[in-house]
């Protein structure tokens, strides 16, 4: 099997830097850019190869993309953030929001203690308060 080396010349996508994903316009305006920073003629002759080899046949270019290594153009990174939450609306509560719904009193059979007023409980005789008026320690 060819080493890593050998496998980064024969992959154009690995050699010189490109991005699998990209199509043929994102490729030659890449490849424009790296022979025109060329240090010599064999270097551009093979950048123009490799964008032949790319750009003018399809299925060469998917293979090569299909062999490339994933994090070849770009920097592995922490995943994206979650979308934010949707926050529910805010609604303003009143005394009634917080009373029991006449069905769930039905339901408990308790109409009569419902109907009731509250009984009159001096708060020394209430068996939550002491009866110097401060509330119990449990």
């Amino acid at each position: 099997m060819p080493d890593d080396a050998a496998e980064d010349e024969a992959n154009p996508f690995e050699r010189w830097g490109l991005d699998p994903m990209q199509g043929p316009t994102a490729i030659t305006e890449r490849m424009r850019d790296l022979a025109a920073d060329a240090p010599d003629e064999a270097t551009r002759k093979a950048i123009r190869a490799a964008w032949e080899e790319l750009t003018m046949h399809p299925a060469r270019r998917f293979r090569a993309a299909a062999g490339a290594h994933p994090d070849s153009h770009h920097v592995a990174s922490a995943p994206p953030a979650p979308p934010p939450r949707p926050r529910p609306a805010k609604v303003e509560l009143e005394l009634a929001d917080l009373l029991m719904r006449p069905s769930i009193v039905a339901a408990l059979g308790l109409e009569d203690v419902a109907a009731s007023p509250l009984p009159e409980v001096p708060i020394a005789d209430d068996p939550i308060f002491d009866g110097d008026g401060s509330p119990h320690q449990w």
